[in-house]
């Protein structure tokens, strides 16, 4: 079966330019100049006919204006075009030769121009040019005729083609004419016999086509050729083959044709119908958006507002009242200081193994070269070795590094959301440390089912609902007394949201899951970052436990309740097939809409069309995990229930969307790293004394150095 989706890529490549091409449920293709936009049939065809059929139907699309043909019939303009724009292909694209060749063979075959059984030297001339260019090498022309065939293979403009058409046109009125005028005679005189001399009469020189050759192609300047050259890229190939298509004999068929109408132009459009897969699915093209990132951006200047006004503005009945809520409060802020003390060795940690992989960077982009003046310290070992000239060793620049950061703020976080903003923590400290610029942003999205923003985004567009929230807890631009403070107060609210008896900010709860909002936004997130950081490698860290909410979509409607437009989970549209679009890139990608595949596809899509470096981290058990991996690494299952009970965690790398995904326990996490202790009681510790601190070295706790190990081998 022929992938489409390969073959709508395969049309952008040829096209060269950033046009859109779309598969739809059409007889015909057709091409939008002004959107720039190719609408190609679902045709079910061997690859090599869909090939030539997309090289054809770009071909088109490149060359063919939309301009009005004057009184010309269409069908001598399609023929005459034809060659010229698959000419121009061909040169352009050598490798189209065959496809070409090959692909039209295989359409004779199956009679695609109606003349099997019909004798082709008597079918109207511009018939026979169309099967000429086709590749029937074997149709033989008159001296005059041959002029009109060697002027279409040398048009380079839509200007000539239109011109040859007109001389052509008139040229087969005044055939028929001449025919019409000798069937009249004829049944006047039945005794008159025609010998053919009737034709002929004109002289004519081959060589006197109007064509100057001086117009150029405005798309292949350098691929100019001269005429000479042209005809030969055109009849040498393709046309001299000896498996060539054979040209139907049909003596005993006899039909009155018409000379100023295409019999194969109309035969061949009215079998291409016949190609169209009329059972296949809807094809639906969904666009990227262009997000305002700052109507979803809460920025961390006013959720340290709102946190600090609800934590110490309380208003109190009694004394008694504001004696146990200060006492509580205390006890969360001590929790606090308690972790950030106890954080500091793996922090510390952290900071030490990015430092040893940035020298070990450093050391492998360094360049010694000499310099070619005498090192009079090494003047001694002259008759020894050449090495007694001074060197120079540079080092080549190396990447500034920024992070992204988007934390699960939804519902389902309940039980883990301490110990995730723990470790989320520990990557804040590192990156102070390091000197790392960075944005901590958690999703959420509220309870509200409106659809009050619709009118604001486009038809096919993927959609944001009006309750989107990326809360900006933390960032790099904040200074050292802003950054605690915001960290403090965030860290109240996640410890009240774990049933602690100071209650929370209801603004700033848990809701859904909008990963895939987040993920949208990050490009004009990345851009900031890029410009006031001066950042030019940026790593994104998805921290969540579940997979994202389903990817929905605008469409158009004509409901008196619902109006011109609505939103749609994909996963609920069936009898569709969806297909991912960025109006940026034109990348295009086939997506399956299944809301347990919602990240790996909303994530691998981005990380296709952007440099960042993908970080997923996954907060769940091990039976969640084994979910997960059915649907996307079901043959790495034994590697990673390995890799799961002796590291505690699990890796994956390139199947999940991300660069690396990490699977890790949901409970824990957030926990300090102790270094290896050996409890001795001598001078030298005993090979017992050595397993025992080793084993205990390796617990529960040597899980998050594990961890962090490789994340630091994947932002370093």
């Amino acid at each position: 079966m022929v992938n489409t989706d390969v073959k709508g890529q395969l049309a952008k490549l040829l096209a060269t330019e950033n046009i859109t091409v779309e598969h739809r449920k059409v007889s015909t293709a057709c091409f939008d100049v002004e959107k720039r936009l190719l609408i190609l049939p679902i045709w079910n065809a061997s690859s090599t006919v869909y090939d030539l059929l997309v090289g054809h139907e770009v071909g088109h699309a490149l060359y063919t204006p939309a301009d009005n043909f004057g009184d010309v019939p269409k069908s001598f303009i399609n023929v005459l075009e034809d060659v010229r724009i698959e000419k121009m292909m061909k040169v352009t694209y050598p490798g189209l030769r065959k496809t070409f060749f090959e692909g039209y063979s295989e359409l004779w075959d199956r009679d695609f121009f109606g003349v099997r059984d019909e004798d082709i030297t008597e079918l109207p001339f511009i018939d026979r040019i169309n099967l000429y260019y086709k590749g029937c090498n074997d149709i033989e022309f008159s001296l005059e005729e041959e002029v009109y065939v060697r002027r279409a293979s040398l048009t380079k403009t839509f200007d000539d083609v239109v011109s040859l058409a007109k001389d052509l046109y008139d040229y087969c009125e005044s055939k028929q004419k001449e025919k019409d005028k000798e069937q009249e005679d004829q049944i006047e005189n039945p005794n008159i016999v025609d010998d053919g001399s009737a034709a002929g009469d004109g002289e004519f020189d081959i060589d006197s086509s109007d064509n100057d050759g001086d117009v150029e192609d405005d798309r292949n300047d350098e691929d100019d050729l001269t005429d000479e050259q042209l005809l030969d890229e055109i009849t040498k190939p393709d046309f001299g083959d000896p498996n060539a298509p054979a040209v139907g004999s049909g003596a005993d068929i006899d039909r009155d044709y018409r000379e100023t109408e295409s019999v194969t132009d109309e035969s061949f459009t009215q079998a291409l119908e016949t190609l169209v897969d009329d059972s296949a699915k809807e094809w639906v093209y969904v666009n990227i958006p262009n997000v305002n990132v700052d109507k979803l951006i809460v920025p961390f200047d006013k959720i340290q507002t709102d946190l600090m006004f609800y934590f110490e503005g309380h208003a109190f009945r009694d004394k008694e009242e504001q004696e146990w809520y200060t006492n509580n409060l205390d006890f969360a802020k001590n929790h606090y200081r308690s972790f950030k003390k106890s954080a500091q060795k793996t922090v510390n940690y952290l900071v030490k193994q990015f430092e040893m992989k940035k020298s070990a960077d450093n050391y492998k982009r360094q360049a010694v070269s000499k310099t070619g003046v005498i090192n009079t310290n090494a003047l001694f070992k002259y008759k020894i070795t050449d090495d007694i000239f001074k060197k120079i060793t540079t080092v080549q620049d190396g990447k500034n590094h920024g992070l992204i950061m988007y934390l699960d703020w939804s519902g389902s976080m309940s039980c883990n959301l301490l110990d995730t903003l723990k470790q989320t923590y520990n990557l804040i400290w590192f990156c102070k440390k390091a000197g790392i610029p960075f944005r901590v942003y958690a999703f959420q999205s509220g309870w509200r089912t409106d659809e009050s923003n619709l009118h604001d985004q486009k038809i096919n567009d993927l959609y944001i609902g009006p309750d989107i929230k990326l809360l900006e807890f933390f960032s790099s631009r904040q200074n050292a007394k802003s950054l605690e403070k915001s960290m403090m107060y965030t860290y109240l609210q996640a410890f009240s949201m774990s049933n602690h008896r100071i209650g929370s900010h209801h603004e700033y709860g848990l809701g859904g899951t909008p990963l895939v909002e987040a993920v949208l936004a990050t490009r004009k997130i990345v851009e900031r970052l890029k410009k006031v950081e001066n950042v030019t490698k940026v790593n994104v860290i998805c921290l969540t436990d579940g997979e994202s909410n389903p990817m929905s979509y605008v469409r158009e409607m004509d409901d008196e309740y619902y109006g011109d437009r609505r939103s749609s989970f994909m996963c609920h549209s069936h009898g569709k097939v969806f297909f991912l679009r960025d109006p940026k890139t034109g990348y295009t990608k086939k997506i399956t809409g299944n809301p347990y595949q919602t990240t790996a596809e909303i994530v691998g899509f981005h990380k296709d069309i952007t440099d960042y470096n993908w970080i997923g981290i996954r907060l769940c058990s091990k039976s969640e995990m084994n979910r997960t991996l059915r649907y996307f690494s079901h043959e790495e299952y034994d590697r990673i229930d390995k890799q799961w009970r002796k590291e505690k965690f699990a890796s994956i790398k390139g199947t999940l969307g991300f660069t690396e995904a990490f699977f890790m326990p949901d409970r824990g996490i957030g926990e300090e790293t102790q270094d290896l202790e050996v409890k001795q009681k001598g001078e030298v510790a005993t090979k017992a004394e050595l397993n025992r601190a080793f084993k205990k070295h390796m617990g529960s706790k040597m899980t998050n150095k594990t961890i962090l190990n490789s994340f630091i081998e994947q932002i370093a």
